[in-house]
């Protein structure tokens, strides 16, 4: 099953500031929700492991993120494939971004497709619901980490 998904964010930090934290694991690491872990995969590529919580449980899922067609500091497409641990199947995420400067920071515009296949189809309304979230927090803690780049 697909699913697309967009959403537009202002934030108050450049691109190339922005850019600057996407680069750099460890701050990635920092913005990106639910991360326990990242780490390079020595080919450019990063492993993830995301803890979800949902209602009483707690899902991890063992993520895999490449990216794509880079024009830093503004577009870049994020790929990402993932495999819960305890629940069956995968999820396939690609997102292209664009960041754009504007006279206040920068807006970034997303437009992903979401795949779920096996046991995650299932819960494809609340993987959908989640992820748009997701996405959302990410790019506010890009900017919380730029900003705390930036300052310090």
């Amino acid at each position: 099953m697909t699913d697309e998904f967009s959403g537009t964010v202002d934030i108050a930090t450049s691109p190339q500031a922005t850019w600057a934290v996407i680069e750099d694991p460890l701050a990635l690491g920092r913005a990106l929700p639910d991360c326990e872990s990242i780490a390079s995969d020595g080919s450019g590529g990063l492993k993830v492991v995301v803890a979800i919580r949902q209602a009483l449980m707690t899902v991890r899922v063992d993520v895999h993120v490449t990216y794509h067609d880079l024009d830093r500091p503004h577009r870049l497409r994020l790929d990402l494939d993932g495999r819960p641990r305890g629940i069956g199947g995968a999820l396939r995420l690609s997102v292209p971004i664009e960041i754009t400067a504007i006279s206040t920071g920068a807006r970034v515009d997303y437009h992903g497709t979401l795949e779920l296949e096996g046991t995650l189809t299932s819960f494809r309304k609340q993987v959908r619901e989640a992820l748009h979230g997701q996405v959302d927090r990410l790019v506010r803690n890009l900017e919380r980490e730029a900003a705390s780049s930036a300052g310090g």
